[in-house]
């Protein structure tokens, strides 16, 4: 049985503990070690003990990356990034191949930290797009009375956190190398996903606010700066299948479990 670190307990480390926990010995490494459904876990910045592989969901921290500043490996490694490296195409399609333009500082870092995990030789970048699932969920904002911001054009692209998981095991499985989007096959508008989520509760439209009219935080501001359609059919022909191919699929699968 192989051995797996995971950096940071946050939502996606969850379900990467949940999926590989069954088939994998499991370490958790965080700033808060406590006992999680008996998984070993250890402080972050304590030695490491030898793992066959490392998957990181920690986040830069001013242009740092707190995993990279106190560790060094020699085993396959996993990075979670994000989509937003690639920055606004207008809402044209982006693969792994085209060139990254971020729009914003949190973009910029990631760009620059990918950079940084790809010196290794076993490493595996993971460029995660919208990221969504049980409890976060266009589902849970309907029910905590959500706004339809129409900016017509806007397009994203999203993945559900479960085939987070899945691919990254997957990954690591297979050994694989090199970017690869995380997004599935049906990029929409944020008004579209609403809407869905609308019909499968049974619930009203809510109101539909113009964006230049919408009230937004810094990130959100951010979100809907950049607009793209993600390409993923690399990690289709990686022999990975999409548990959630497409966000209608996903949404009626959490309703479901509600």
């Amino acid at each position: 049985m192989k051995t797996i670190a995971i950096f940071g307990y946050g939502y996606v480390a969850q379900f990467l503990v949940r999926k590989l926990y069954q088939t994998h010995n499991v370490i958790i490494v965080t700033r808060k070690p406590e006992s999680i459904n008996g998984v070993q876990t250890i402080a972050f910045g304590q030695p490491l003990p030898f793992v066959d592989g490392v998957i990181s969901t920690v986040p830069p921290v001013d242009g740092i990356d707190p995993v990279l500043d106190q560790y060094q490996f020699d085993c396959w490694v996993a990075y979670c990034s994000s989509t937003g490296v690639y920055g606004d195409h207008q809402g044209d399609w982006v693969s792994e191949d085209t060139l990254c333009r971020p729009t914003n500082q949190r973009g910029q870092w990631r760009l620059e930290i990918e950079q940084q995990w790809m010196a290794y030789p076993n490493s595996c970048i993971l460029r995660l797009a919208g990221i969504y699932g049980p409890d976060r969920s266009a589902i849970n904002q309907i029910l905590n009375s959500a706004e339809r911001i129409d900016k017509p054009g806007h397009l994203f692209s999203r993945i559900h956190v479960e085939d987070i998981a899945g691919f990254a095991m997957f990954a690591f499985y297979h050994n694989l190398k090199g970017i690869y989007n995380l997004a599935d096959c049906l990029p929409a508008s944020s008004r579209e996903v609403i809407e869905y989520a609308c019909d499968l509760l049974s619930k009203p439209y809510p109101k539909l606010v113009p964006f230049d009219q919408a009230v937004l935080s810094p990130m959100a501001a951010e979100f809907y700066k950049d607009s793209k359609k993600v390409n993923a059919n690399k990690i289709r022909h990686s022999g990975y299948t999409l548990r959630f191919p497409d966000y209608k699929v996903g949404l009626e699968n959490i309703k479901m479990i509600k």
